[in-house]
């Protein structure tokens, strides 16, 4: 009794290069998996569009560059523009903006900036998101 094999062409989940070997096989190589297997936990974690992680990632990053110019709420640092270029802040992305007198405060969560003159740049601190986590945790 003769039996009927029908091949099926399988495509690697990420790339969609032809796969050989197992049947069950989903990616070509670890490269593919490991980039297959980061989407997925990014659309399962985020649930939206992608543009939204990279927004988000963005803000982020900005923060971190931020704290790590050793600013606290009651000694602001002068920075180039430069320095934070070089370290990948993107000066488009911010959380709120701050109108005042003397110019506008540019926020990502507690730390902000201020543009100065001949390319320097005023980073700053504020105790508003201390305040709020404070009556978060003693709610």
């Amino acid at each position: 009794m003769a039996t009927i094999r029908y091949e099926t062409e399988h495509r690697c989940a990420h790339c969609g290069k032809e796969l050989f070997g197992r049947a069950d096989k989903k990616y070509c190589n670890d490269t593919c998996r490991n980039k297959g297997n980061s989407n997925r936990r990014r659309r399962i974690k985020w649930d939206e569009p992608k543009f939204v992680y990279q927004i988000s990632r963005d803000l982020l990053r900005n923060r971190k560059i931020m704290a790590e110019t050793g600013v606290w709420t009651d000694d602001p640092k002068v920075v180039t523009r430069g320095s934070l270029l070089d370290k990948g802040f993107n000066f488009e992305f911010y959380t709120n903006i701050l109108k005042t007198s003397k110019g506008d405060y540019h926020y990502c969560y507690e730390y902000g900036y201020k543009e100065l003159d001949n390319g320097k740049i005023l980073v700053v601190m504020t105790e508003k998101y201390f305040e709020m986590t404070i009556k978060i945790k003693d709610y």
